[in-house]
């Protein structure tokens, strides 16, 4: 009998075989690079910029020095010489030049500084600042046989350069500068809030107008009986309360806020002074007491 011949199919196939290595391959692949992959993560940098806090007082010192000397004159010889001689420790060579003839010898005028008043420090860069400042300058002129005095208030801007080690230059002359002016402001009238009732009210200006007036001598264990803070201090003036010039008040969630403006006169300098408070009030199981505001 005739032996049949039996096929097997994908068992000894060379295209199977390098299936199974490609598979195995990818297998062993994929562990190894599970133990050493880098865990990479996005990372978020953040730039802190501090503030540098810059000492001013030296450099306002300075401008106030040479402002002094600056605007300060006698039209005599030996005067103006000491003058430019102590403008030497100012001002660079060029600007000692540029103002050898600002001052002469035949003018009529004598200048006395009465007032410096630096208002503004400004840092231009790392080394140089411009410093605004008004000065007050009492002024004698000669008028043949007779003498004039007056007094000239003026403001000017000055730029200084400094090497951060105590050493500092005047970088240009002073300049015609403005000085701040006052910000216009309306206020509108206070008006009691309508939730404090009468009985309220004048309980509170009963016991604030006895806190006024024992406030400026009492001592301290005195006034922890009106006041809730511990830290209070003592005043010790001899300032005699006159009256409650004005007091409004509004509903506070922890009690009663009330602005109030006392009147005093100082005993030493017989001036009428008047005190603005904002505070807060609360009523306890005995009596009113200040919560916070003195």
């Amino acid at each position: 009998m005739k032996k049949i011949k039996v096929k097997n199919i994908g068992l000894r196939k060379k295209t199977t075989t390098v299936l199974w290595v490609l598979l195995f391959g990818s297998f062993v692949f994929g562990v190894y690079k599970n133990f050493t992959a880098i865990d990479q993560h996005t990372v978020h940098e953040k730039k802190v910029i501090k503030t540098k806090m810059v000492d001013t007082n030296l450099i306002s010192s300075y401008v106030e020095d040479f402002v002094q000397v600056f605007y300060s004159w006698k039209p005599e010889k030996e005067s103006l010489e000491k003058r430019n001689a102590a403008l030497q420790h100012f001002l660079p060579d060029d600007l000692q030049q540029l103002n050898q003839e600002m001052i002469r010898s035949d003018i009529p005028t004598t200048s006395t500084v009465k007032k410096v008043k630096i208002w503004k420090v400004d840092q231009l860069n790392q080394n140089d600042y411009s410093v605004v400042f008004s000065i007050i300058q009492e002024i004698d002129e000669s008028k043949g046989d007779k003498k004039e005095q007056k007094e000239i208030d003026s403001a000017f801007s000055v730029k200084v350069r400094t090497d951060g080690y105590d050493r500092l230059s005047i970088l240009s002359n002073p300049t015609m500068s403005s000085l701040p002016q006052k910000l216009e402001m309306k206020s509108n009238p206070v008006q009691d809030d309508m939730r404090v009732d009468q009985k309220t009210k004048e309980e509170i200006l009963a016991f604030l107008n006895t806190f006024f007036k024992v406030y400026p001598s009492a001592k301290k264990t005195e006034l922890l009986y009106y006041v809730n803070d511990k830290s209070i201090k003592e005043i010790n003036k001899d300032y005699l309360f006159s009256d409650i010039n004005q007091i409004n008040y509004f509903h506070n969630k922890n009690g009663v806020k009330v602005k109030v403006v006392a009147t005093y006169l100082d005993q030493s300098t017989k001036a009428t002074m008047q005190y603005t408070y904002d505070l807060i009030l609360k009523k306890t199981e005995e009596k009113w007491v200040i919560d916070s505001g003195i």
